[in-house]
């Protein structure tokens, strides 16, 4: 997975992006504060337009657009390399207490460039190096403080910064330098505001954060859309034991429901629940609850005093 062109600065690994096409097509200012909304009357149905503006923009983000090696991402060497990578990243997330979107952005690199570019079968390494670009990149793109390539916890091989370097080269342009996506926690707070638990709304996001991370060691990110995905995780963890009627009982009674998709939210739902049924994840998997923190949890049910600003992500 060598790249052609040897002299990389590091300057050249800055992604410069901005919201231009969001600004014309809706009009919203250059600041991209796009709705900064009191708690007033008006909260919930502005919450609303936002979480339907994104619904709208997920086309965009699906497998279909990068399904050129979905036969070989299918194949059992490649789950088990795959799961092996995500379980790396997760346990460097909680090396470095990065957030939950930081991790989940890295897996959703590692996928989206899994689906455009082959990695051969006996170069296990490349799977590792390839990780390690993907959570440097996320990390650059969500964390303040985002760490050197030379802190990075490598225990089976050694690589060079350099040879990061290039790797994280490789994958801005595989992806086209199109690093900013939505994830399901930007419709967390809006899913678990509608789905009561009695244990409280904290508990249930914390076991809906579990929930997505659990599948995403099983499950292609790219195979469903991020408001499937969250969706599936909030009702798997307000209630394990839902039929598809149910299901789409509970859809029905979300404004939006005309543009999800529910046979899909009941598939995904029903693949959580096998998953976290599954031996496997309570014996092999230990990195999905530990990587779940308190902290985590808090910081997508914490509301301001006064206002919530919420923004879109910004694509080009």
């Amino acid at each position: 997975m060598e790249d052609s062109d040897s002299s990389i600065s590091i300057s050249s690994l800055v992604c410069h992006e901005d919201c231009a096409d969001l600004d014309a097509k809706d009009g919203y200012n250059g600041d991209r504060e796009l709705f900064l909304i009191h708690k007033d009357a008006n909260f919930l149905e502005i919450e609303e337009e936002y979480i339907e503006k994104l619904v709208s923009r997920e086309s965009s983000c699906s497998s279909s657009t990068y399904c050129d090696n979905s036969s070989i991402t299918s194949e059992d060497w490649f789950k088990c390399s795959r799961s092996d990578a995500i379980q790396w990243i997760l346990k460097n997330k909680i090396y470095f207490r990065f957030s939950c979107r930081t991790a989940y952005l890295a897996v959703t690199y590692f996928d989206r460039f899994c689906l455009r570019r082959s990695i051969d079968k006996e170069k296990l390494w490349a799977f590792r190096l390839l990780s390690i670009a993907c959570l440097s990149l996320a990390a650059k793109m969500e964390e303040c403080r985002p760490p050197s390539l030379s802190e990075f916890q490598v225990e089976e091989y050694e690589f060079s910064c350099n040879a990061i370097q290039r790797m994280e080269l490789l994958v801005l342009t595989t992806l086209e330098w199109r690093m900013s996506s939505i994830t399901p926690f930007e419709y967390l707070n809006y899913f678990t505001s509608k789905f009561k638990c009695k244990d409280g709304s904290k508990d249930l996001m914390h076991k809906s954060l579990r929930n997505i991370f659990a599948t995403s060691e099983a499950i292609n990110v790219m195979d469903q859309r991020p408001s499937t995905v969250a969706l599936a995780a909030v009702l798997a963890a307000y209630n394990e034991g839902l039929t598809e009627e149910l299901v789409e009982s509970k859809i029905s009674t979300l404004s939006l429901c005309g543009s999800l998709e529910k046979e899909h939210v009941y598939a995904c739902y029903n693949a959580m629940n096998q998953r976290l049924a599954s031996s496997d994840l309570s014996a092999d998997c230990p990195s999905v609850n530990d990587a779940i923190e308190v902290m985590d949890s808090t910081s997508f049910t914490a509301n301001g005093n006064k206002r919530r600003r919420l923004q879109l992500p910004n694509f080009h």
